[in-house]
């Protein structure tokens, strides 16, 4: 009889499991931390043409930030995390990908952005081309491609 992977991490021992388990955990958060490859432009009936990674999900600016330097940490990335990149992505269209750059972080990372304002995602929206955090605290906008 074979046994699934789940029964066979059950037959290891304590220390083997846990250490297991830290992997998996280190090596979803490592791949979950960095942003899909692809931004592209969606058209939203609230908002019109909006930026959206390869998910469809959209990407949002913060106006406090500075060109090229993010101001959003700790408790605010954990509401709008940043879209961290190894590069700047690939995308078939000239004219977005003219505007996209990168701004370094204080951890190190990179993240994306749009003419140089740095791009962010929003925990609060939970399907492709939701707008949940548009205009939040007067602050949080979508990107709207030029």
């Amino acid at each position: 009889m074979k046994l699934s992977p789940f029964f066979s991490l059950v037959r290891l021992g304590r220390s083997a499991r846990v250490a297991a388990s830290v992997a998996l955990l280190t090596a979803s958060l490592s791949s979950a931390a960095l942003a899909s490859s692809g931004v592209g432009v969606t058209t939203n009936p609230q908002v019109g043409n909006i930026l959206v990674d390869d998910r469809g999900m959209t990407l949002y600016r913060f106006t406090p930030d500075q060109p090229s330097s993010s101001t959003c940490y700790d408790g605010c990335a954990r509401a709008w995390p940043p879209v961290l990149v190894d590069a700047v992505p690939t995308v078939p269209d000239a004219t977005l990908s003219a505007g996209l750059g990168l701004a370094p972080r204080t951890d190190g990372t990179q993240q994306l952005t749009y003419q140089g304002a740095p791009l962010y995602s929003y925990i609060g929206d939970t399907q492709p081309g939701d707008v949940t955090g548009q205009a939040s605290d007067g602050v949080w906008f979508v990107v709207n491609p030029n």
